[in-house]
């Protein structure tokens, strides 16, 4: 089997390394071509399978990792044609947006947009104690989190500065209003919006205990598995119009012999525009047993542009 130069070039923009050369060259069944990128059904959706998976090599050879292709490089294909120049992605990527409204990303230590206290103080703030999640739920978090240490990337890989929380300690001093842009958290050229968020479940068996929450959002494109959140942002990366992404764990233990349950695979769940944690819930993993753990997102926004 031969290929052009072209494509081979093509092959080593998209950084693939698990698949085979051929499917980066454009056709009818290229993943661009596909609705969704080839994912059936949104990630929130128990019986949804995702497009692609978008790591150098599969966990497991079973039947059911067989049906899901390895990520072809998405709207990146689309360079070698003669459209190239209609897509941002041939012409040095995505562009940069803006976060969302109310956005509390965290920052490294000594934000440099901090403005100074404001002319007032706050009352101290009222403390409710949240019951955690069941045991089953957080043997479940604890288990995924063991199993893919890599996925501390989000914050160690790109800077190994420490990271402060975004929310205020509860204090009756002048409250410290910080620029959301200024000493930014970044991986790669996307802004840390949130790390590990969670909810209490309004509803399900998890109802009034703690528990994760992922995003829904009607600007949804795809999603993708991987082991890696680095690799979930190169596929955000190579879709036009990409710009955000919810990386978590979907948990369900009696069912992780399938690709999105299975131990250590991160499901990325691609956005065109960056989404607040407003339109975070915990529809998905709010039936025993499916948990949503350690949910991460990320915005390419401007404060990272030069990362």
């Amino acid at each position: 089997m031969f290929f052009s130069v072209k494509t081979i070039a093509l092959v080593a923009s998209t950084g693939l390394i698990g698949a085979s050369a051929m499917t980066i060259e454009e056709r009818g069944s290229s993943l661009c071509n596909q609705r969704n990128y080839g994912a059936q059904g949104y990630p929130w959706q128990s019986y949804s399978t995702p497009g692609a998976f978008c790591s150098p090599q599969k966990p497991s050879n079973n039947k059911y990792w067989k049906q899901i292709p390895f990520w072809d490089g998405g709207d990146k294909v689309r360079c070698s044609g003669s459209q190239r120049n209609n897509y941002n992605v041939c012409k040095g990527g995505n562009r940069h947006t803006n976060l969302p409204k109310k956005c509390n990303p965290p920052h490294r230590w000594g934000g440099k947009g901090n403005k100074g206290p404001t002319s007032t103080s706050t009352k101290a703030a009222t403390s409710t104690v949240v019951p955690a999640a069941s045991s089953a739920a957080a043997s479940s978090a604890a288990a995924a989190s063991a199993v893919d240490s890599a996925v501390t990337d989000a914050t160690t890989s790109t800077d190994s500065t420490t990271v402060t929380s975004a929310a205020p300690a509860a204090s009756s001093a002048p409250v410290l209003v910080v620029d959301p842009l200024s000493d930014p958290v970044c991986d790669l050229s996307y802004q840390v919006t949130y790390l590990n968020y969670t909810m209490v479940a309004p509803n399900g068996v998890w109802a009034g205990l703690t528990v994760g929450s992922a995003t829904q959002d009607a600007s949804y494109m795809t999603y993708t598995l991987a082991t890696s959140v680095d690799d979930c942002l190169r596929a955000c990366d190579q879709i036009e119009g990409c710009t955000f992404v919810n990386t978590y764990y979907d948990v369900n233990e009696e069912e992780n012999y399938l690709p999105k349950h299975a131990d250590g695979v991160l499901t990325c769940s691609m956005y065109s525009s960056c989404v607040g944690t407003e339109k975070n819930d915990n529809f998905g993993g709010q039936d025993d047993p499916n948990t949503i753990v350690n949910s991460n997102g990320y915005c390419k926004s401007a404060a990272c542009i030069s990362n």
